[in-house]
């Protein structure tokens, strides 16, 4: 039987991954991997993805030195580069379309579920505000088109939603301000540009 291309793809990413030979932001590929309909290759993808967290984190607690590139380390700074990733999904067209979030939503579960496994240093605090500090950016890429920034900050929602979902402890104080790519997102501004209905979307 062949093997699924996005499977295929997954194996080879994440042996560059675990080698850290690829930048984080290629981890965030991994999220995609909740709209492969067969059940096993999801499963193996998660597994991947738990190894891929594992050995950055120990890799991170072996060399001190490591603290000084923590953008490039931290399992966490790849929320961001997630978040940006399904914004721009083809197939996420519509910001208010039901089907298209639950879309979202499960493939930001996939990936914030494995993050939050442990709460490390207060992590998922930090992701809180990883998602809540994008909001008072724009994209990088658009940041003149209303539509583009729509989406972004509409996946900011649905992530604080699984956040707030998955864990009582993200609403902790983040223990560091997050920084946060500046390839994808503008200088933070003072106040939010967008915010969908949170309610609405927690019961997508």
């Amino acid at each position: 039987m062949q093997k699924n291309k996005l499977q295929i793809f997954a194996q080879k990413l994440h042996k560059a991954l675990v080698k850290l030979l690829l930048p984080l932001e290629y981890m965030a590929i991994f999220a995609l991997c909740a709209k492969d309909p067969v059940k096993e290759r999801r499963a193996h993808a998660r597994q991947c993805l738990l190894k891929n967290i594992s050995i950055r984190r120990e890799y991170i607690k072996q060399n001190p030195m490591a603290t000084e590139k923590l953008l490039s380390l931290l399992p966490e700074y790849v929320v961001p580069y997630m978040i940006h990733l399904l914004a721009h999904d083809p197939d996420f067209t519509r910001s208010q379309d039901v089907d298209q979030l639950r879309d979202i939503k499960e493939c930001l579960w996939f990936m914030l579920e494995v993050l939050m496994t442990k709460n490390e240093n207060n992590s998922h605090a930090f992701m809180k505000k990883m998602a809540e500090n994008i909001k008072l950016t724009k994209d990088a890429q658009s940041p003149d088109e209303s539509k583009t920034n729509e989406k972004l900050y509409t996946v900011c929602d649905v992530a604080l939603c699984v956040i707030n979902s998955k864990s009582a402890l993200c609403n902790a104080d983040s223990p560091k301000d997050p920084v946060l790519p500046m390839k994808f997102f503008t200088q933070p501004e003072k106040v939010i540009f967008f915010s969908s209905c949170l309610t609405f979307l927690c019961f997508v």
